[in-house]
């Protein structure tokens, strides 16, 4: 007799990690260098913490998923701009989903960083 497979996952590790929640929507391939100001908060008048650049690996309708050399912090905002579509039309503002370690082999550790489309961020 064959028995069901039991599970010993607790409330309280699965809490410890962010839900699996893998986007329906279409992904499209995306490799551009992005020149980024990070924001430390929401408020109108914040000044950027952070500026740099940042390559983009694919995007959605939604969001984009980033390589950084630095992680950002989570609810953090970057705004990436496109160089070759003009400073102002290429403004285009992201919350910071989540960051996780990717360990590359004689260099530092480089960041995976998923991001959201913020439609409710002010024109920086």
């Amino acid at each position: 007799t064959s028995r069901p497979v039991e599970t010993d996952a607790s409330p309280s590790v699965e809490q410890s990690f962010p839900p699996f929640n893998r986007r329906r929507e279409a992904r499209v391939e995306d490799r551009h260098w992005y020149s980024f100001e990070m924001y430390e908060s929401h408020t109108a008048g914040a000044e950027a913490v952070v500026e740099g650049k940042v390559l983009s690996l694919n995007r959605s309708a939604h969001g984009i998923l980033l390589l950084m050399s630095e992680p950002p912090q989570v609810r953090q905002l970057i705004a990436l701009y496109n160089p070759q579509l003009g400073w102002h039309r290429s403004t285009m503002v992201y919350e910071i989903c989540w960051v996780r370690a990717v360990p590359i082999e004689s260099e530092r550790s480089q960041f995976l960083v998923g991001c959201r489309h913020n439609i409710t961020a002010r024109s920086r």
